[in-house]
């Protein structure tokens, strides 16, 4: 048995950052298992690959979603026996000795919260190190039990965004803690950058297409009860804000119709993004 396997899901990975990501993992989990979503620098990534030796390349052949994605690797890495998986984006990076930390500090918990803990996220800020609950957690940085995952990865449905508001729901509904450790962990790229005219400087964005997978994907949960209405509006108006100050409103009309349209008739699964 072993202790940690991370889990990577890659989509046209930039070369450079890729290769720190593999070699942080690779070095600190006792396997890695890469699972790719049909990209363009396959074989680049493949190379890359191959020279870790306790990493693993699986194709899906197509873009299949993050959500997908995860599960494949999930039932893969059962075969190992892992009491942890860890779940990695192909631009996250795990920073020196993060793991290590994170098992010692859930090693010293008192039995009755260490054995509750459904999964822990490693963190992304310069804090202290304080375990919080965590309500609204993203894939990658998470430290998840293997049994857990098993039960609860992933909604294919969803493609992509929010697929891990729904994991976090569906552990805390089987009576487990989801936790985040508040201090730098890893180093995580949230969205694209892009200059907002407006504002005059560079902000974090989601473009039209990734907003109607916030938005479809959002109000589904809202209906199933997985959210409150308060978070639920704050992230359409912060995604949908961003979206006005780098494209202009217009640009918003067609994910935020679309997305609250098929969410209520219950329309899932992938969109041509060049539809928007």
């Amino acid at each position: 048995m072993i202790d940690v396997v991370a889990i990577i899901v890659t989509y046209n990975p930039d070369p450079n950052r890729f290769r720190l990501v593999l070699s942080s993992a690779a070095e600190q989990a006792n396997r890695v298992i890469i699972i790719d979503n049909a990209s363009n620098n396959r074989d680049l990534i493949k190379s890359l690959i191959d020279s870790v030796d306790n990493c693993e390349f699986i194709e899906i052949g197509f873009n299949s979603g993050i959500a997908h994605a995860l599960r494949v690797g999930t039932k893969y890495a059962r075969k190992y026996e892992p009491s942890w998986l860890l779940f990695l984006d192909d631009d996250t990076i795990l920073l020196n000795n993060a793991l290590n930390r994170v098992l010692s500090i859930i090693n010293d918990l008192p039995s009755a919260i260490r054995d509750r803990i459904g999964l822990m996220l490693l963190g992304t800020n310069n804090e202290n190190c304080d375990i919080k609950e965590v309500k609204y957690g993203m894939f990658s940085g998470t430290l998840i039990r293997t049994e857990i995952a098993l039960k609860t990865c992933c909604r294919d449905e969803f493609f992509l965004d929010q697929a891990d508001f729904d994991m976090y729901s569906r552990i805390r509904s089987f009576g487990y803690l989801t936790l985040i450790i508040d201090c730098k962990l890893i180093d995580h790229r949230l969205g694209y950058r892009r200059w907002a005219r407006i504002l005059n400087k560079v902000i974090t964005y989601e473009p039209p297409w990734r907003y109607y997978y916030i938005v479809r994907n959002l109000t589904k949960l809202l209906i199933e009860g997985k959210i409150d209405f308060a978070f639920y509006l704050k992230e359409l108006v912060h995604w949908g804000a961003k979206i006005t100050l780098a494209d202009g409103p217009t640009m918003l009309i067609k994910p935020l119709g679309l997305g609250l349209i098929h969410a209520l008739l219950g329309e899932f699964g992938y969109i041509d993004q060049r539809f928007f």
